[in-house]
């Protein structure tokens, strides 16, 4: 709606996790890197943990645009209350797994024989389980058995864990340390550092064809870091709210007393909803 006012070609700060905005920050990059080196490595086990907002998914999207052609990815989300054999259907269905599966046994063997047929071709696959906090302390031993589809030099299926903080605490319990022990690669999401905002803004506004000191006023960048924490998910929340109030004032650059104003109100507006203490996200 505003684009055209900005000059811009497309949104510049869409929530949608599309890889060409994300913005290489240390924490980003270093992640990235990890990723992409446990999935290329087949390293088998790889986790990937984060606040609300801090971009997880949008990461682990550029990572999959990034691996080689050989590679399939096989995505298992809605994780709450997946019993083990609900996970290998999920699984099964993502790899497109036919015939007749009714026992866990069933899906372990058709599942088996379908990665070893694609490690003899020299292909790898990886399997991604989003939101894994959500899961069952069962089920996530249930996971822990599938990395046991191995030979004795390359591991048949890279799997790579994502979730909330929560994730870790629950993967501190004893009684999933042997799932813990296997985790070769992993890495933590942090938010962004208050230098790295405008980099971040002006990240996205060039790759949505506009400059940064087209849009906003100097000085912006310190209120979107002071409402978001360095949050990437608030900070484009406040400002696709700030440039439609622009648009609809036709001011331009915009102000700095704009984002300010705009800040306050969502802040108001989630004032009384409980927030996540690494980022500042109000919970679902």
């Amino acid at each position: 709606m505003y684009e055209t006012f900005f000059g811009l070609r497309e949104p510049a700060f869409s929530l949608t996790p599309d890889p060409r905005f994300l913005w290489p920050s240390e924490t980003h990059q270093e992640g990235l890197s990890a990723l992409y080196y446990g999935v290329v490595s087949r390293k088998g086990f790889l986790l990937l943990t984060g606040g609300i907002g801090t971009g997880k998914t949008t990461l682990l999207r550029a990572v999959m645009a990034k691996i080689p052609a050989d590679t399939e990815t096989a995505l298992v989300m809605n994780t709450a209350d997946l019993s083990g054999k609900g996970l290998f259907k999920l699984i099964a269905a993502e790899l497109r797994i036919g015939g007749r599966l009714e026992t866990k046994a069933d899906y372990i063997i058709a599942l088996n024989a379908l990665l070893l047929e694609r490690l003899r071709a020299g292909l790898n696959t990886v399997l991604v389980i989003d939101e894994a906090q959500n899961l069952r302390q069962s089920t996530l031993e249930e996971v822990r058995l599938l990395s046991n589809l191995e030979t004795d030099a390359e591991k048949f299926l890279q799997i790579v864990l994502t979730g909330q903080p929560e994730l870790l605490s629950k993967l501190a319990d004893p009684r999933l340390r042997q799932l813990r022990q296997r985790i070769a690669v992993e890495h933590h999401l942090k938010p962004l550092l208050p230098t790295e905002v405008i980099s971040y803004l002006s990240h996205r506004i060039d790759v949505a064809g506009g400059r940064y000191s087209d849009i906003f006023e100097p000085g912006a960048d310190s209120v979107f870091f002071s409402f978001s924490q360095g949050c990437p998910r608030l900070i484009s929340l406040l400002a696709d709210r700030v440039l439609l109030s622009a648009y609809a004032r036709q001011a331009r650059p915009v102000p700095r007393s704009l984002v300010e104003e705009k800040a306050k109100e969502i802040a108001e507006t989630h004032a009384r909803a409980p927030y996540d203490p690494e980022c500042g996200v109000p919970e679902p």
